[in-house]
């Protein structure tokens, strides 16, 4: 007893925070079990090790491992796994009963819980015959499985998990489709979860204990970099960006649209879009003092807006109108008080040539009208701020840079200085 405490211990101090709950709308029927295929070869992880969102971790040990049902099964594949063919198949097939009868058991008993114990029970001997024959057709198989039966016991951290090392280690799997489906369920409940809890949850073990957001968002960025051109590719660019700018994280949510309405142009999410960054870009344009590059991009998307969607634009005609006429005016305002702030530093030029940009661009305006009086003020003024200490400026030699290489009427200049 005190040895199994031992190593209770140990294993705890490795767990990583992650977890999962359940849901019931995610459930839809799936059709009959899958036979076997070829393995795909094994994905390289190092473009992860930089990734803003987080890399995989396939390995990693959670708390739902340590419970009385599974903490057999993961002593037994994390010590010395020696390669067992015909163990693993012994293990794969155990597993495969094990599944076709929970599956039996939740169509017949769809209110019931029994069929949860049958599943981790599957998953178990999954893990076992994945663990006992690695690099195979068997454990490509065998993750699949172990993916699936974790998903419908509701143990979703575990099945994205599985599901996750089948497409770090097989990228070319034909189970990617139907991974890549699961995943996307789980990570828009975890989403959805995120708005109504808040804070660490550790005596829950049906969803990840901290970050559910987070981790919402870096699930939903990994399905679009394992599988850009899968069918789910687009709708999980899309629920990034929601999430983005439900956190208001507008940058990233205006990057991420822009992403998919460049990336996947027959994408049915194009219009919703190229609306919701729109609204990104506005959100994040922080004010006249700083970088009008949301304004700019904002201003080219209601253009693009009305030019490639003209039947929706009709319909948001008044939403598009009003948008347009606040990016027209924070423009003007930014541009404006550029002018006012040469203006001041004296610098009478350069005041002159964005006043007179103004005036031209909203002729026949009371603000052209205003903008044209102070260009004749500043007309009057001398076009440089004067040159304080001029002879301080002068005792410096100038740098041979600042020389031309060919002096006026000096055609020789050039063959002088070889």
């Amino acid at each position: 007893m005190r040895c199994w405490l031992i190593i209770f211990l140990l294993l705890t101090m490795l767990v990583n925070n992650s977890g999962c709950q359940s849901f019931s709308d995610v459930k839809k029927s799936f059709g009959k079990l899958p036979g076997l295929n070829r393995r795909g070869p094994k994905q390289e992880l190092s473009d992860e090790l930089l990734d803003p969102l987080g890399a995989r971790n396939t390995n990693r040990l959670l708390w739902e491992d340590l419970s009385p049902s599974q903490i057999g099964t993961t002593l037994r594949t994390r010590g010395g796994k020696k390669i067992d063919e015909s163990a693993a198949a012994a293990y794969y097939e155990t597993g495969i009963s094990k599944y076709a009868e929970a599956v039996a058991v939740m169509e017949s008993e769809p209110t019931g819980k029994r069929h949860a114990d049958l599943f981790i029970e599957a998953a178990n001997q999954f893990r076992l015959a994945a663990s006992r024959y690695p690099d195979s057709q068997l454990e490509e198989d065998s993750l699949y499985f172990e993916g699936e039966s974790f998903f419908f016991a509701d143990h979703y951290v575990q099945s994205n998990r599985a599901f996750e090392k089948l497409v770090a280690n097989y990228s070319g799997t034909r189970f990617l489709d139907l991974a890549e489906q699961r995943r996307l369920a789980i990570a828009l409940y975890w989403d959805e979860l995120s708005e109504q809890s808040k804070g660490l949850k550790l005596g829950d073990p049906k969803r990840p204990k901290a970050g559910l957001a987070g981790e919402s968002r870096r699930v939903l960025h990994r399905i679009r970099i394992d599988d850009p051109t899968g069918k789910l590719a687009d709708d999980a660019t899309l629920a990034l960006g929601k999430a983005f700018l439900k956190d208001k994280r507008y940058y990233e949510a205006a990057d991420t649209f822009e992403d998919l309405r460049r990336n996947y142009p027959g994408s049915k999410h194009q219009f919703t879009a190229h609306m919701l960054e729109l609204e990104a870009r506005l959100q994040g344009y922080q004010g006249k003092s700083y970088d009008d590059t949301p304004l700019r991009k904002a201003d080219e998307l209601v253009k693009t807006i009305a030019r490639q969607f003209p039947d929706e634009s009709q319909k948001n005609m008044e939403y598009l109108e009003q948008q347009h006429s606040l990016i027209q005016n924070q423009i003007v305002e930014r541009d404006y008080s550029m002018g006012k702030f040469y203006e001041g530093r004296g610098e009478n030029r350069s005041a002159n040539y964005i006043y007179s940009n103004l005036a031209k661009k909203y002729d026949n305006t009371d603000f052209s009208a205003t903008v044209r009086q102070q260009i004749a003020e500043i007309e009057k003024l001398p076009p440089e701020p004067k040159q304080h200490a001029k002879w301080l400026v002068d005792m410096f030699p100038k740098t041979e840079e600042d020389r031309p290489l060919i002096a006026a009427g000096d055609n020789e200049s050039m063959l002088l200085r070889r």
